[in-house]
């Protein structure tokens, strides 16, 4: 098994588990303990786990950022759905964003019908996606590469996307709420999303029913300024009456 697999697997037990332990791993992949310990050392310095004494535990955070890592494996079924959804708003021809977060990542295996696509994106990992499994043509912004998100940040990626005017741009946050609308973590994020959002036709929110209700400390704008909702499953009556009244249309499946 290769050692990029192996880690993968890691995260994955971590994400069920929370923990694990050196003696534990090695038996299962069959490989040395101290082939494990390098791999828990590695995911450290990543700042995915913290180190214990036979193992590691998760690193979890409510309000700081998620590494891309963890977050492309989570929740996979619920933004498999808002993906299938969101790639109905998509025509042939389209000029289209995706940001650098898991939930758009997802969207690029249900565009593979699509002809004469324009991609633009600030994620390594989703244009490489895109070159990989669509007939489309992709720009990337560039800038500096955040460890994180693995999605390129700063003023070099903010006036790159400042040159194009897309038809649909799709981005994730952190969580959205009554009291600080749709809300984020990370400051350059927050820009290049409020960026985003002057340079398109119409903006898309991909936002999974656990987003509800979660207050993050930035705020990227409020219901107002986007144009389509999608999630994996009905908001309360509560949230639908606010979200009709900002004009925002709500997608979820059998709508």
């Amino acid at each position: 098994m290769l050692n990029l697999e192996r880690l993968e697997y890691i995260l994955k037990e971590l994400q069920e588990r929370k923990s694990v332990y050196v003696n534990e791993l090695a038996k299962k992949y069959y490989v040395s303990p101290s082939t494990i310990r390098r791999d828990l050392d590695q995911l450290e310095k990543e700042g995915l786990v913290r180190r214990t004494y036979g193992g590691c535990v998760l690193i979890e955070r409510q309000n700081s950022e998620i590494p891309f890592q963890l977050r492309i494996n989570e929740l996979s079924t619920e933004k498999d759905i808002i993906a299938s959804l969101a790639a109905k708003l998509i025509e042939d021809g389209m000029f289209i964003f995706l940001d650098s977060t898991s939930t758009s990542a997802h969207l690029v295996k249900h565009l593979v019908n699509q002809r004469n696509l324009k991609i633009l994106t600030t994620s390594a990992h989703t244009a490489l996606q895109c070159l990989d499994q669509l007939p489309a043509q992709i720009y990337c912004t560039g800038g500096w590469m955040s460890t994180y998100s693995r999605g390129f940040l700063g003023e070099a990626a903010r006036s790159r996307i400042e040159e194009f005017y897309t038809d649909l741009s799709f981005f994730s946050v952190r969580g959205i709420s009554f009291e600080r609308g749709i809300a984020d973590v990370n400051d350059d994020d927050v820009y290049m999303k409020q960026t985003i959002l002057k340079n398109c036709r119409k903006s898309v929110l991909l936002c999974d029913s656990r987003k509800f209700g979660i207050i993050s400390y930035r705020t990227v704008c409020n219901f107002s300024k986007i144009d389509y909702l999608i999630t994996d499953k009905q908001p309360s009556d509560e949230w639908m009456e606010m979200l009709e009244k900002n004009k925002v249309r709500v997608i979820y499946p059998n709508a």
